[in-house]
This record gives C-alpha cells, sequence and structure tokens, in this order.
C-alpha cells in the first residue's frame, strides 16, 4: 500500500478532494441520458447526440483551464471557483424544467471543465520535475477519483430504478460542498510554483479581472452550445485539428531535445482518445444497449445502466492500486516502466475489451437478449487499460514539459479526450438507427448494430496498438540516446 510519509504533504488531500469532487460528474454520466429523454422532452437520438457533445464540451474547457489556471488565476482558486459552478449547476438540473436545465448543465460543464487540470496541476507541483513518485501519486489518485464513481454511480443506480433523479443530483451537489470543505482546509498545501502567475502576473492589476471575464465567457458559450449541440461537435473537430497543427509548430521551433520530448508527449497523449470513445460510450450507447438489450440482471441481482457503469470504476481502483504497487517495486530495483510500453499494454487491453459485447451478441442465439456480465467484462477490461493509458499520460506533462508550458500540454491532453468523447454521439445514434425507423429500439434490431460497431472498435484498437509498438519503441531509443549524451560528454573531458 502507499506510505503517505513518503510523499509530499498535500497528496492525501488531493486524494480526499478527489472521491467527492468528482461525484456529480459521475451522477451525471450515469443519468444525464435518461435524464434528458424523460424529463426534457428530447428524443433518444437528441438525447445521445447532446450527452455526448455535453461531457466533450466537458474536456474542451480543460485545455482552457489549463491555460487560466496558473497564468491569470492559482489553480488553487480557480479550483474553488469550479466546485461553486458545479454546486450551483446540479441544483439547476434537478428542477425538472428543459430550459432551466440546459442552464445548470451550462453551469456545471463550465465548472467541470475547469476543474480536471486544476487539481492535475496541483498534484504535479508537489513533486519536482525529476521525482518519478509522481506516476506513482497519479495512480492512486486516479483510483480515488473512482471511489468517487463507485459511490455514485451505486446511489445513482438506486435512485434510478426509483426514477428519483433530481434526488441524485441533490446527493451530488452535497458531495461538492464537502469537496469545498476539504479544498479549503488543505490550501496552504496548493500554491503555485514557477507558473506565470507566481512569478509575473500576480503583480499586475488585470489579474483583478481578466479571469472573472474568462469565465463569464465561458458560461454563456457553454449555454449557447447545450442548445446547439450539433454545432458543438462540429466545434470540437476543428478546434483539434487547430491545436494539434499549432503545437507541431510549437515543437519545431523547440531545441532538439524538447522537440523530441514535445513529439512524444503528443504520441503518447493520443491514446487517450480511445479510453475517451468508450467513456463516452458508457453514458450513451451502452448505457441503451444495457436498458433495451440485455437481462440487467447478475446472479438474480436488478442492474440498472447506471449501476453497470460502477464496474469501470472499480476495476480502476482495483488496477490503480496494483499497478502504483509495481511502479514503486520497478523505480526501487531502478528499472522503471517506460511510458510507451504502459501505453501499449493499456491499448492492447482495449482489444479484448471491445470484443466483449460481440461475444455476448453471439452467444445471446435467438433470445437477442445478452447477459450483462459481457458489458460488465467490458468495462472491467477497459479500466485495466485505461489506468495504464491514462495514468501515464497524466504524470508526463509535469515529467516531460517545461513549468511554464505544463498546464498548455495538459488541457492539449484533455482536447484528446474532448475528441474522443464526441465520436460517442453518432456511434450512439448509428447503433440504434435500424430500431428508430420501427419507431421502438428493440434488441432484435439493434444487436446487428451493435456487434458492427464494437467490431470495428477492436480492429482499429488492434491498428492503434501495433502503430504504437513501433513509435514506442523509436522514442524511447531516442530519448535513452539523449539521456546519455550528457554522460559521454563528461567521460571524453
Amino acid at each position: 500500500m502507499l506510505n503517505y510519509k513518503e510523499l509530499p504533504k498535500g497528496v492525501l488531500n488531493i486524494n480526499l478532494i478527489q472521491i467527492f469532487s468528482t461525484v456529480g460528474y459521475a451522477v451525471l454520466m450515469g443519468l444525464l441520458n435518461f435524464y434528458l429523454s424523460n424529463f426534457a422532452g428530447m428524443s433518444r437520438p437528441e438525447a445521445n447526440t447532446l450527452t455526448a457533445s455535453f461531457f466533450a464540451i466537458n474536456f474542451l474547457f480543460h485545455f482552457l483551464g489549463g491555460t487560466v489556471g496558473g497564468r491569470y488565476l492559482t489553480f488553487r482558486a480557480l479550483f474553488c471557483i469550479s466546485l461553486f459552478l458545479q454546486f450551483i449547476g446540479l441544483c439547476l438540473i434537478a428542477i425538472q424544467s428543459h430550459t432551466i436545465i440546459l442552464i445548470g448543465m451550462a453551469m456545471f460543464i463550465t465548472g467541470s471543465g475547469l476543474n480536471v487540470s486544476c487539481i492535475n496541476m496541483m498534484l504535479t507541483q508537489l513533486f519536482s520535475q525529476e521525482d518519478k513518485r509522481r506516476r506513482i501519486a497519479f495512480a492512486v489518485n486516479y483510483s480515488f477519483m473512482n471511489m468517487g464513481f463507485v459511490l455514485s454511480f451505486v446511489v445513482a443506480g438506486y435512485l434510478q430504478g426509483h426514477n428519483m433523479y433530481s434526488q441524485a443530483f441533490i446527493f451530488a451537489a452535497v458531495c461538492l460542498v464537502i469537496a469545498m470543505a476539504i479544498h479549503l482546509k488543505s490550501w496552504k498545501y496548493f500554491n503555485d510554483k514557477g507558473t506565470y502567475f507566481a512569478t509575473t502576473f500576480y503583480k499586475s492589476t488585470k489579474r483583478l479581472y481578466i479571469a472573472p471575464v474568462i469565465i463569464f465567457i465561458c458560461l454563456c458559450f457553454a449555454y449557447y452550445l447545450m442548445h446547439n449541440p450539433v454545432l458543438g461537435s462540429r466545434l470540437i473537430y476543428l478546434l483539434f485539428a487547430i491545436l494539434l497543427f499549432s503545437m507541431i509548430i510549437f515543437a519545431l521551433k523547440q531545441d532538439n531535445e524538447y522537440r523530441t520530448k514535445i513529439f512524444a508527449y503528443l504520441i503518447l497523449s493520443s491514446a487517450s482518445m480511445i479510453f475517451a470513445c468508450v467513456q463516452g460510450l458508457q453514458s450513451t450507447a451502452l448505457e441503451n444497449f444495457v436498458e433495451f438489450n440485455t437481462s440487467k440482471s447478475l446472479f438474480g441481482i436488478p442492474m440498472e445502466p447506471a449501476t453497470v457503469n460502477m464496474f469501470e470504476s472499480l476495476g480502476v481502483i482495483l488496477f490503480g492500486f496494483v499497478l502504483a504497487t509495481m511502479m514503486r517495486k520497478r523505480q526501487a530495483a531502478n528499472r522503471p516502466y517506460l511510458p510507451g510500453f504502459l501505453v501499449t499494454r493499456g491499448l492492447g487491453l482495449y482489444i479484448i475489451a471491445f470484443l466483449m459485447v460481440p461475444l455476448g451478441i453471439y452467444l445471446a442465439g435467438d433470445t437477442h437478449m445478452v447477459n450483462v456480465v459481457f458489458p460488465i467484462l467490458l468495462l472491467l477490461i477497459v479500466s485495466a487499460g485505461e489506468i495504464h493509458v491514462n495514468a501515464v499520460n497524466y504524470a508526463m506533462a509535469g515529467e516531460m514539459m517545461k513549468p511554464q508550458h505544463q498546464g498548455l500540454f495538459t488541457g492539449y491532453l484533455f482536447m484528446n479526450v474532448a475528441f474522443g468523447i464526441n465520436l460517442a454521439g453518432p456511434i450512439s445514434n448509428f447503433a440504434i438507427s435500424h430500431s428508430l425507423e420501427t419507431g421502438k429500439i428493440t434488441a432484435a434490431a439493434s444487436n446487428p448494430m451493435y456487434m458492427q460497431v464494437f467490431l470495428v472498435m477492436a480492429a482499429v484498437a488492434l491498428v492503434i496498438t501495433i502503430i504504437f509498438f513501433f513509435l514506442m519503441n523509436m522514442l524511447n531509443r531516442m530519448l535513452n540516446a539523449q539521456k546519455l549524451e550528457p554522460v559521454l560528454e563528461s567521460e571524453l573531458e
């Protein structure tokens, strides 16, 4: 187990904050799709599109959190504001009125979008750039975040079974108040180190209004996108392309060593797209699949769609602590895992995961009703791959990037996630397209489409894993060669 005495003060505090600060997001992940169709008067395709766009915009705003935090406001202050916005948003979403729900969604997504970059940067700044314990801390932090998810999905699943959606959102709002209290008590541990705000901007009077103006603009923009989710989806694709191009141009202007690190980071972070797509499918296609295509019973225990999501989080908790223990042993033996190895292994697990739904459909036969254990297995295997990919990617900005660029590259990582989640809307609507032609979603009509979707995803994951295997070997050799150059020079002297 992790010994917090070996880690900087503040790590345990952030882990406790993670348990409660993620509850709102998890509750919405489990309930939003059905809530929009049942209480906001939306059709199933409209709810799928808005849900996918909502969670993708969340990660689009993560990029903003990475650029505003540490530049125009301290990460700890921006995180505090984000919790407040999420609290208000959940309270408004609980009011079962279409207009108010969309206002609440805009407030929540702005707060949630600013949130994650801040907490990642608060954690990464507790370590020096060369401190490899950061990876262990991120793996464990990721597990604590998913403890909050498990709590959320258990409560959300129970309340969903009793059609008590509003009560679920109020429960999540209360958890955010607890997170705020822990954050304020731990305030002294999370001061910015080496950021633009800490070194320069804090002296300027502009600090009093620039961040609030940006946040207000984000609120207005988010509200507009809640009414225009298709436009929001297209915007994410466009912004990702522009940002990737900008990052490449930025990398080409750097010295050889830093340029290699940037390209390595860009390649590593792209692996998060696949997990992100699965996360988007959790709140759209997989929930619909569990609702309409499975027995919804595990060993006689009723399984609501929100409850099934819990298994992904349980897997992350388990595999997160296992991976952290393995990392610590390897580092103690001076044989740390190479980032490329962990990411490639994680992608390989996704291939197996995506085959679970086609296997379940094949074994269902003429009954068409799939045993709910197959989507559960998919989520458990995905969680094993997820902890490899995301724990590494979240730590990479602190290890590979200069302090003044860490927030920017953390934000870029979340643009990859936004791109992946955004794909979930069209995929989910494709899976139920034949059912909608008859006016009713049935397992017989949608199973062939789900079979096709997940077989294609498994094939894509296989191709990407092979590409990553060769790319990572090349990049690892380049990075190792750079580490050896100073040693060789000193020996020659």
